[in-house]
């Protein structure tokens, strides 16, 4: 009886087995084996590590100059700013003290308008000059004296020779013109003088000559 089952079996009848097939492969596998990747020798890959290593530590290295040379750039320019305001504030304060001193040589003139007295004006411009050498003094200004000294290039100036014959006034100054004043170590002005020049000296090579209008 089983096997008159298995003759009535037939192709086609709806009682065939149904077979699947599924395909476990990887979607993305085209069939081909992808190429290996190039390998180095230990060595070369070292250097390599080294290159690169020294080319991102010089670009470091590149942007601490860029910015040391920044920061030096704005110091310089916060010092210049600075020096520039001090010396403004000290230029001020000098020019405080010699308007003062104007204020002093108006009411000079105002006295002197107001009497005919002609002390009471040359008492009053001494005081100005007192006062004006006190300002200059206060700012580190000080003559020197080359009066009776022998002459020297180098603190005065030469306007005119006196003939004399007295031989120890030869290349003396026997004669202020104007005052030579300094500045701590620094010349403001040299004094113009009259240098003496003895009539028995044969030769006139180490005096200075005069100067000509």
């Amino acid at each position: 009886m089983n096997d008159e089952r298995v003759k009535d079996r037939k192709p086609g009848n709806g009682d065939d087995p149904h077979f699947q097939v599924i395909d476990r492969r990887s979607s993305f596998d085209d069939g081909a084996c992808p190429a290996p990747e190039p390998r180095y020798p230990a060595v070369v890959e070292e250097m390599k590590a080294r290159a690169e290593e020294a080319e991102r530590r010089a670009r470091e290295i590149s942007a601490a100059y860029r910015r040391i040379d920044e920061e030096r750039d704005a110091f310089r320019e916060r010092l210049s700013r600075d020096l520039e305001r001090r010396v403004d504030i000290a230029r001020a304060g000098m020019m405080r003290k010699i308007v003062d001193v104007l204020d002093d040589f108006d009411r000079a003139i105002a006295a002197a308008s107001a009497t005919p007295d002609p002390d009471i004006l040359l008492q009053g411009v001494s005081i100005i000059r007192d006062r004006l050498f006190q300002v200059l003094a206060s700012e580190g200004v000080q003559p020197f004296e080359t009066l009776g000294r022998p002459f020297d290039p180098l603190t005065a100036e030469a306007i005119a020779m006196v003939e004399s014959d007295d031989p120890a006034l030869h290349n003396q100054v026997v004669e202020e013109i104007a005052k030579g004043y300094s500045l701590g170590d620094t010349m403001l002005r040299p004094a113009r003088v009259r240098v003496g020049r003895a009539r028995s000296q044969g030769t006139t090579s180490d005096l200075p000559a005069p100067e000509r209008d």
